[in-house]
């Protein structure tokens, strides 16, 4: 099956900014699991986050849930200290509401500056 949606990363010092567009599928929700866990490789050795810009994402269907899930479980045994979400529409929303104990005390901010900001205080303890 074809991807849908599409997304951006962006590694910034020991910060994973991913940014989601459109609704997602299995297929694209996969290629972004494996992405990061390759935009990553450099940075895992030490403590880090994880940034996901959730404002322009449309959500997914509950196919969309098990890979995500999984790469949080990855990111954690790969030093990933937390996961910052900006912004998320209605629908990501409740997508987090619903599944997002695995993201354990995740902070939702506004916006990809106030996050950064956030993430660079935490890991500098």
């Amino acid at each position: 099956m074809q991807k849908h949606g599409h997304y951006h990363i962006e590694v910034i010092g020991n910060i994973l900014i991913s940014r989601f567009y459109g609704a997602w599928n299995y297929e694209q929700t996969k290629a972004y699991q494996e992405q990061v866990k390759l935009e990553a490789a450099d940075i895992i050795s030490s403590p880090w986050a994880r940034i996901v810009d959730l404002s322009q994402w449309e959500g997914g269907g509950e196919e969309t849930i098990a890979p995500l899930l999984m790469l949080q479980k990855w990111s954690e045994q790969h030093n990933c200290q937390f996961v910052i979400f900006v912004n998320p529409p209605l629908v990501p929303a409740f997508m987090l509401e619903k599944y997002g104990d695995p993201y354990g005390d995740y902070k939702v901010v506004d916006s990809i500056a106030e996050a950064i900001s956030w993430a660079k205080s935490c890991l500098a303890k």
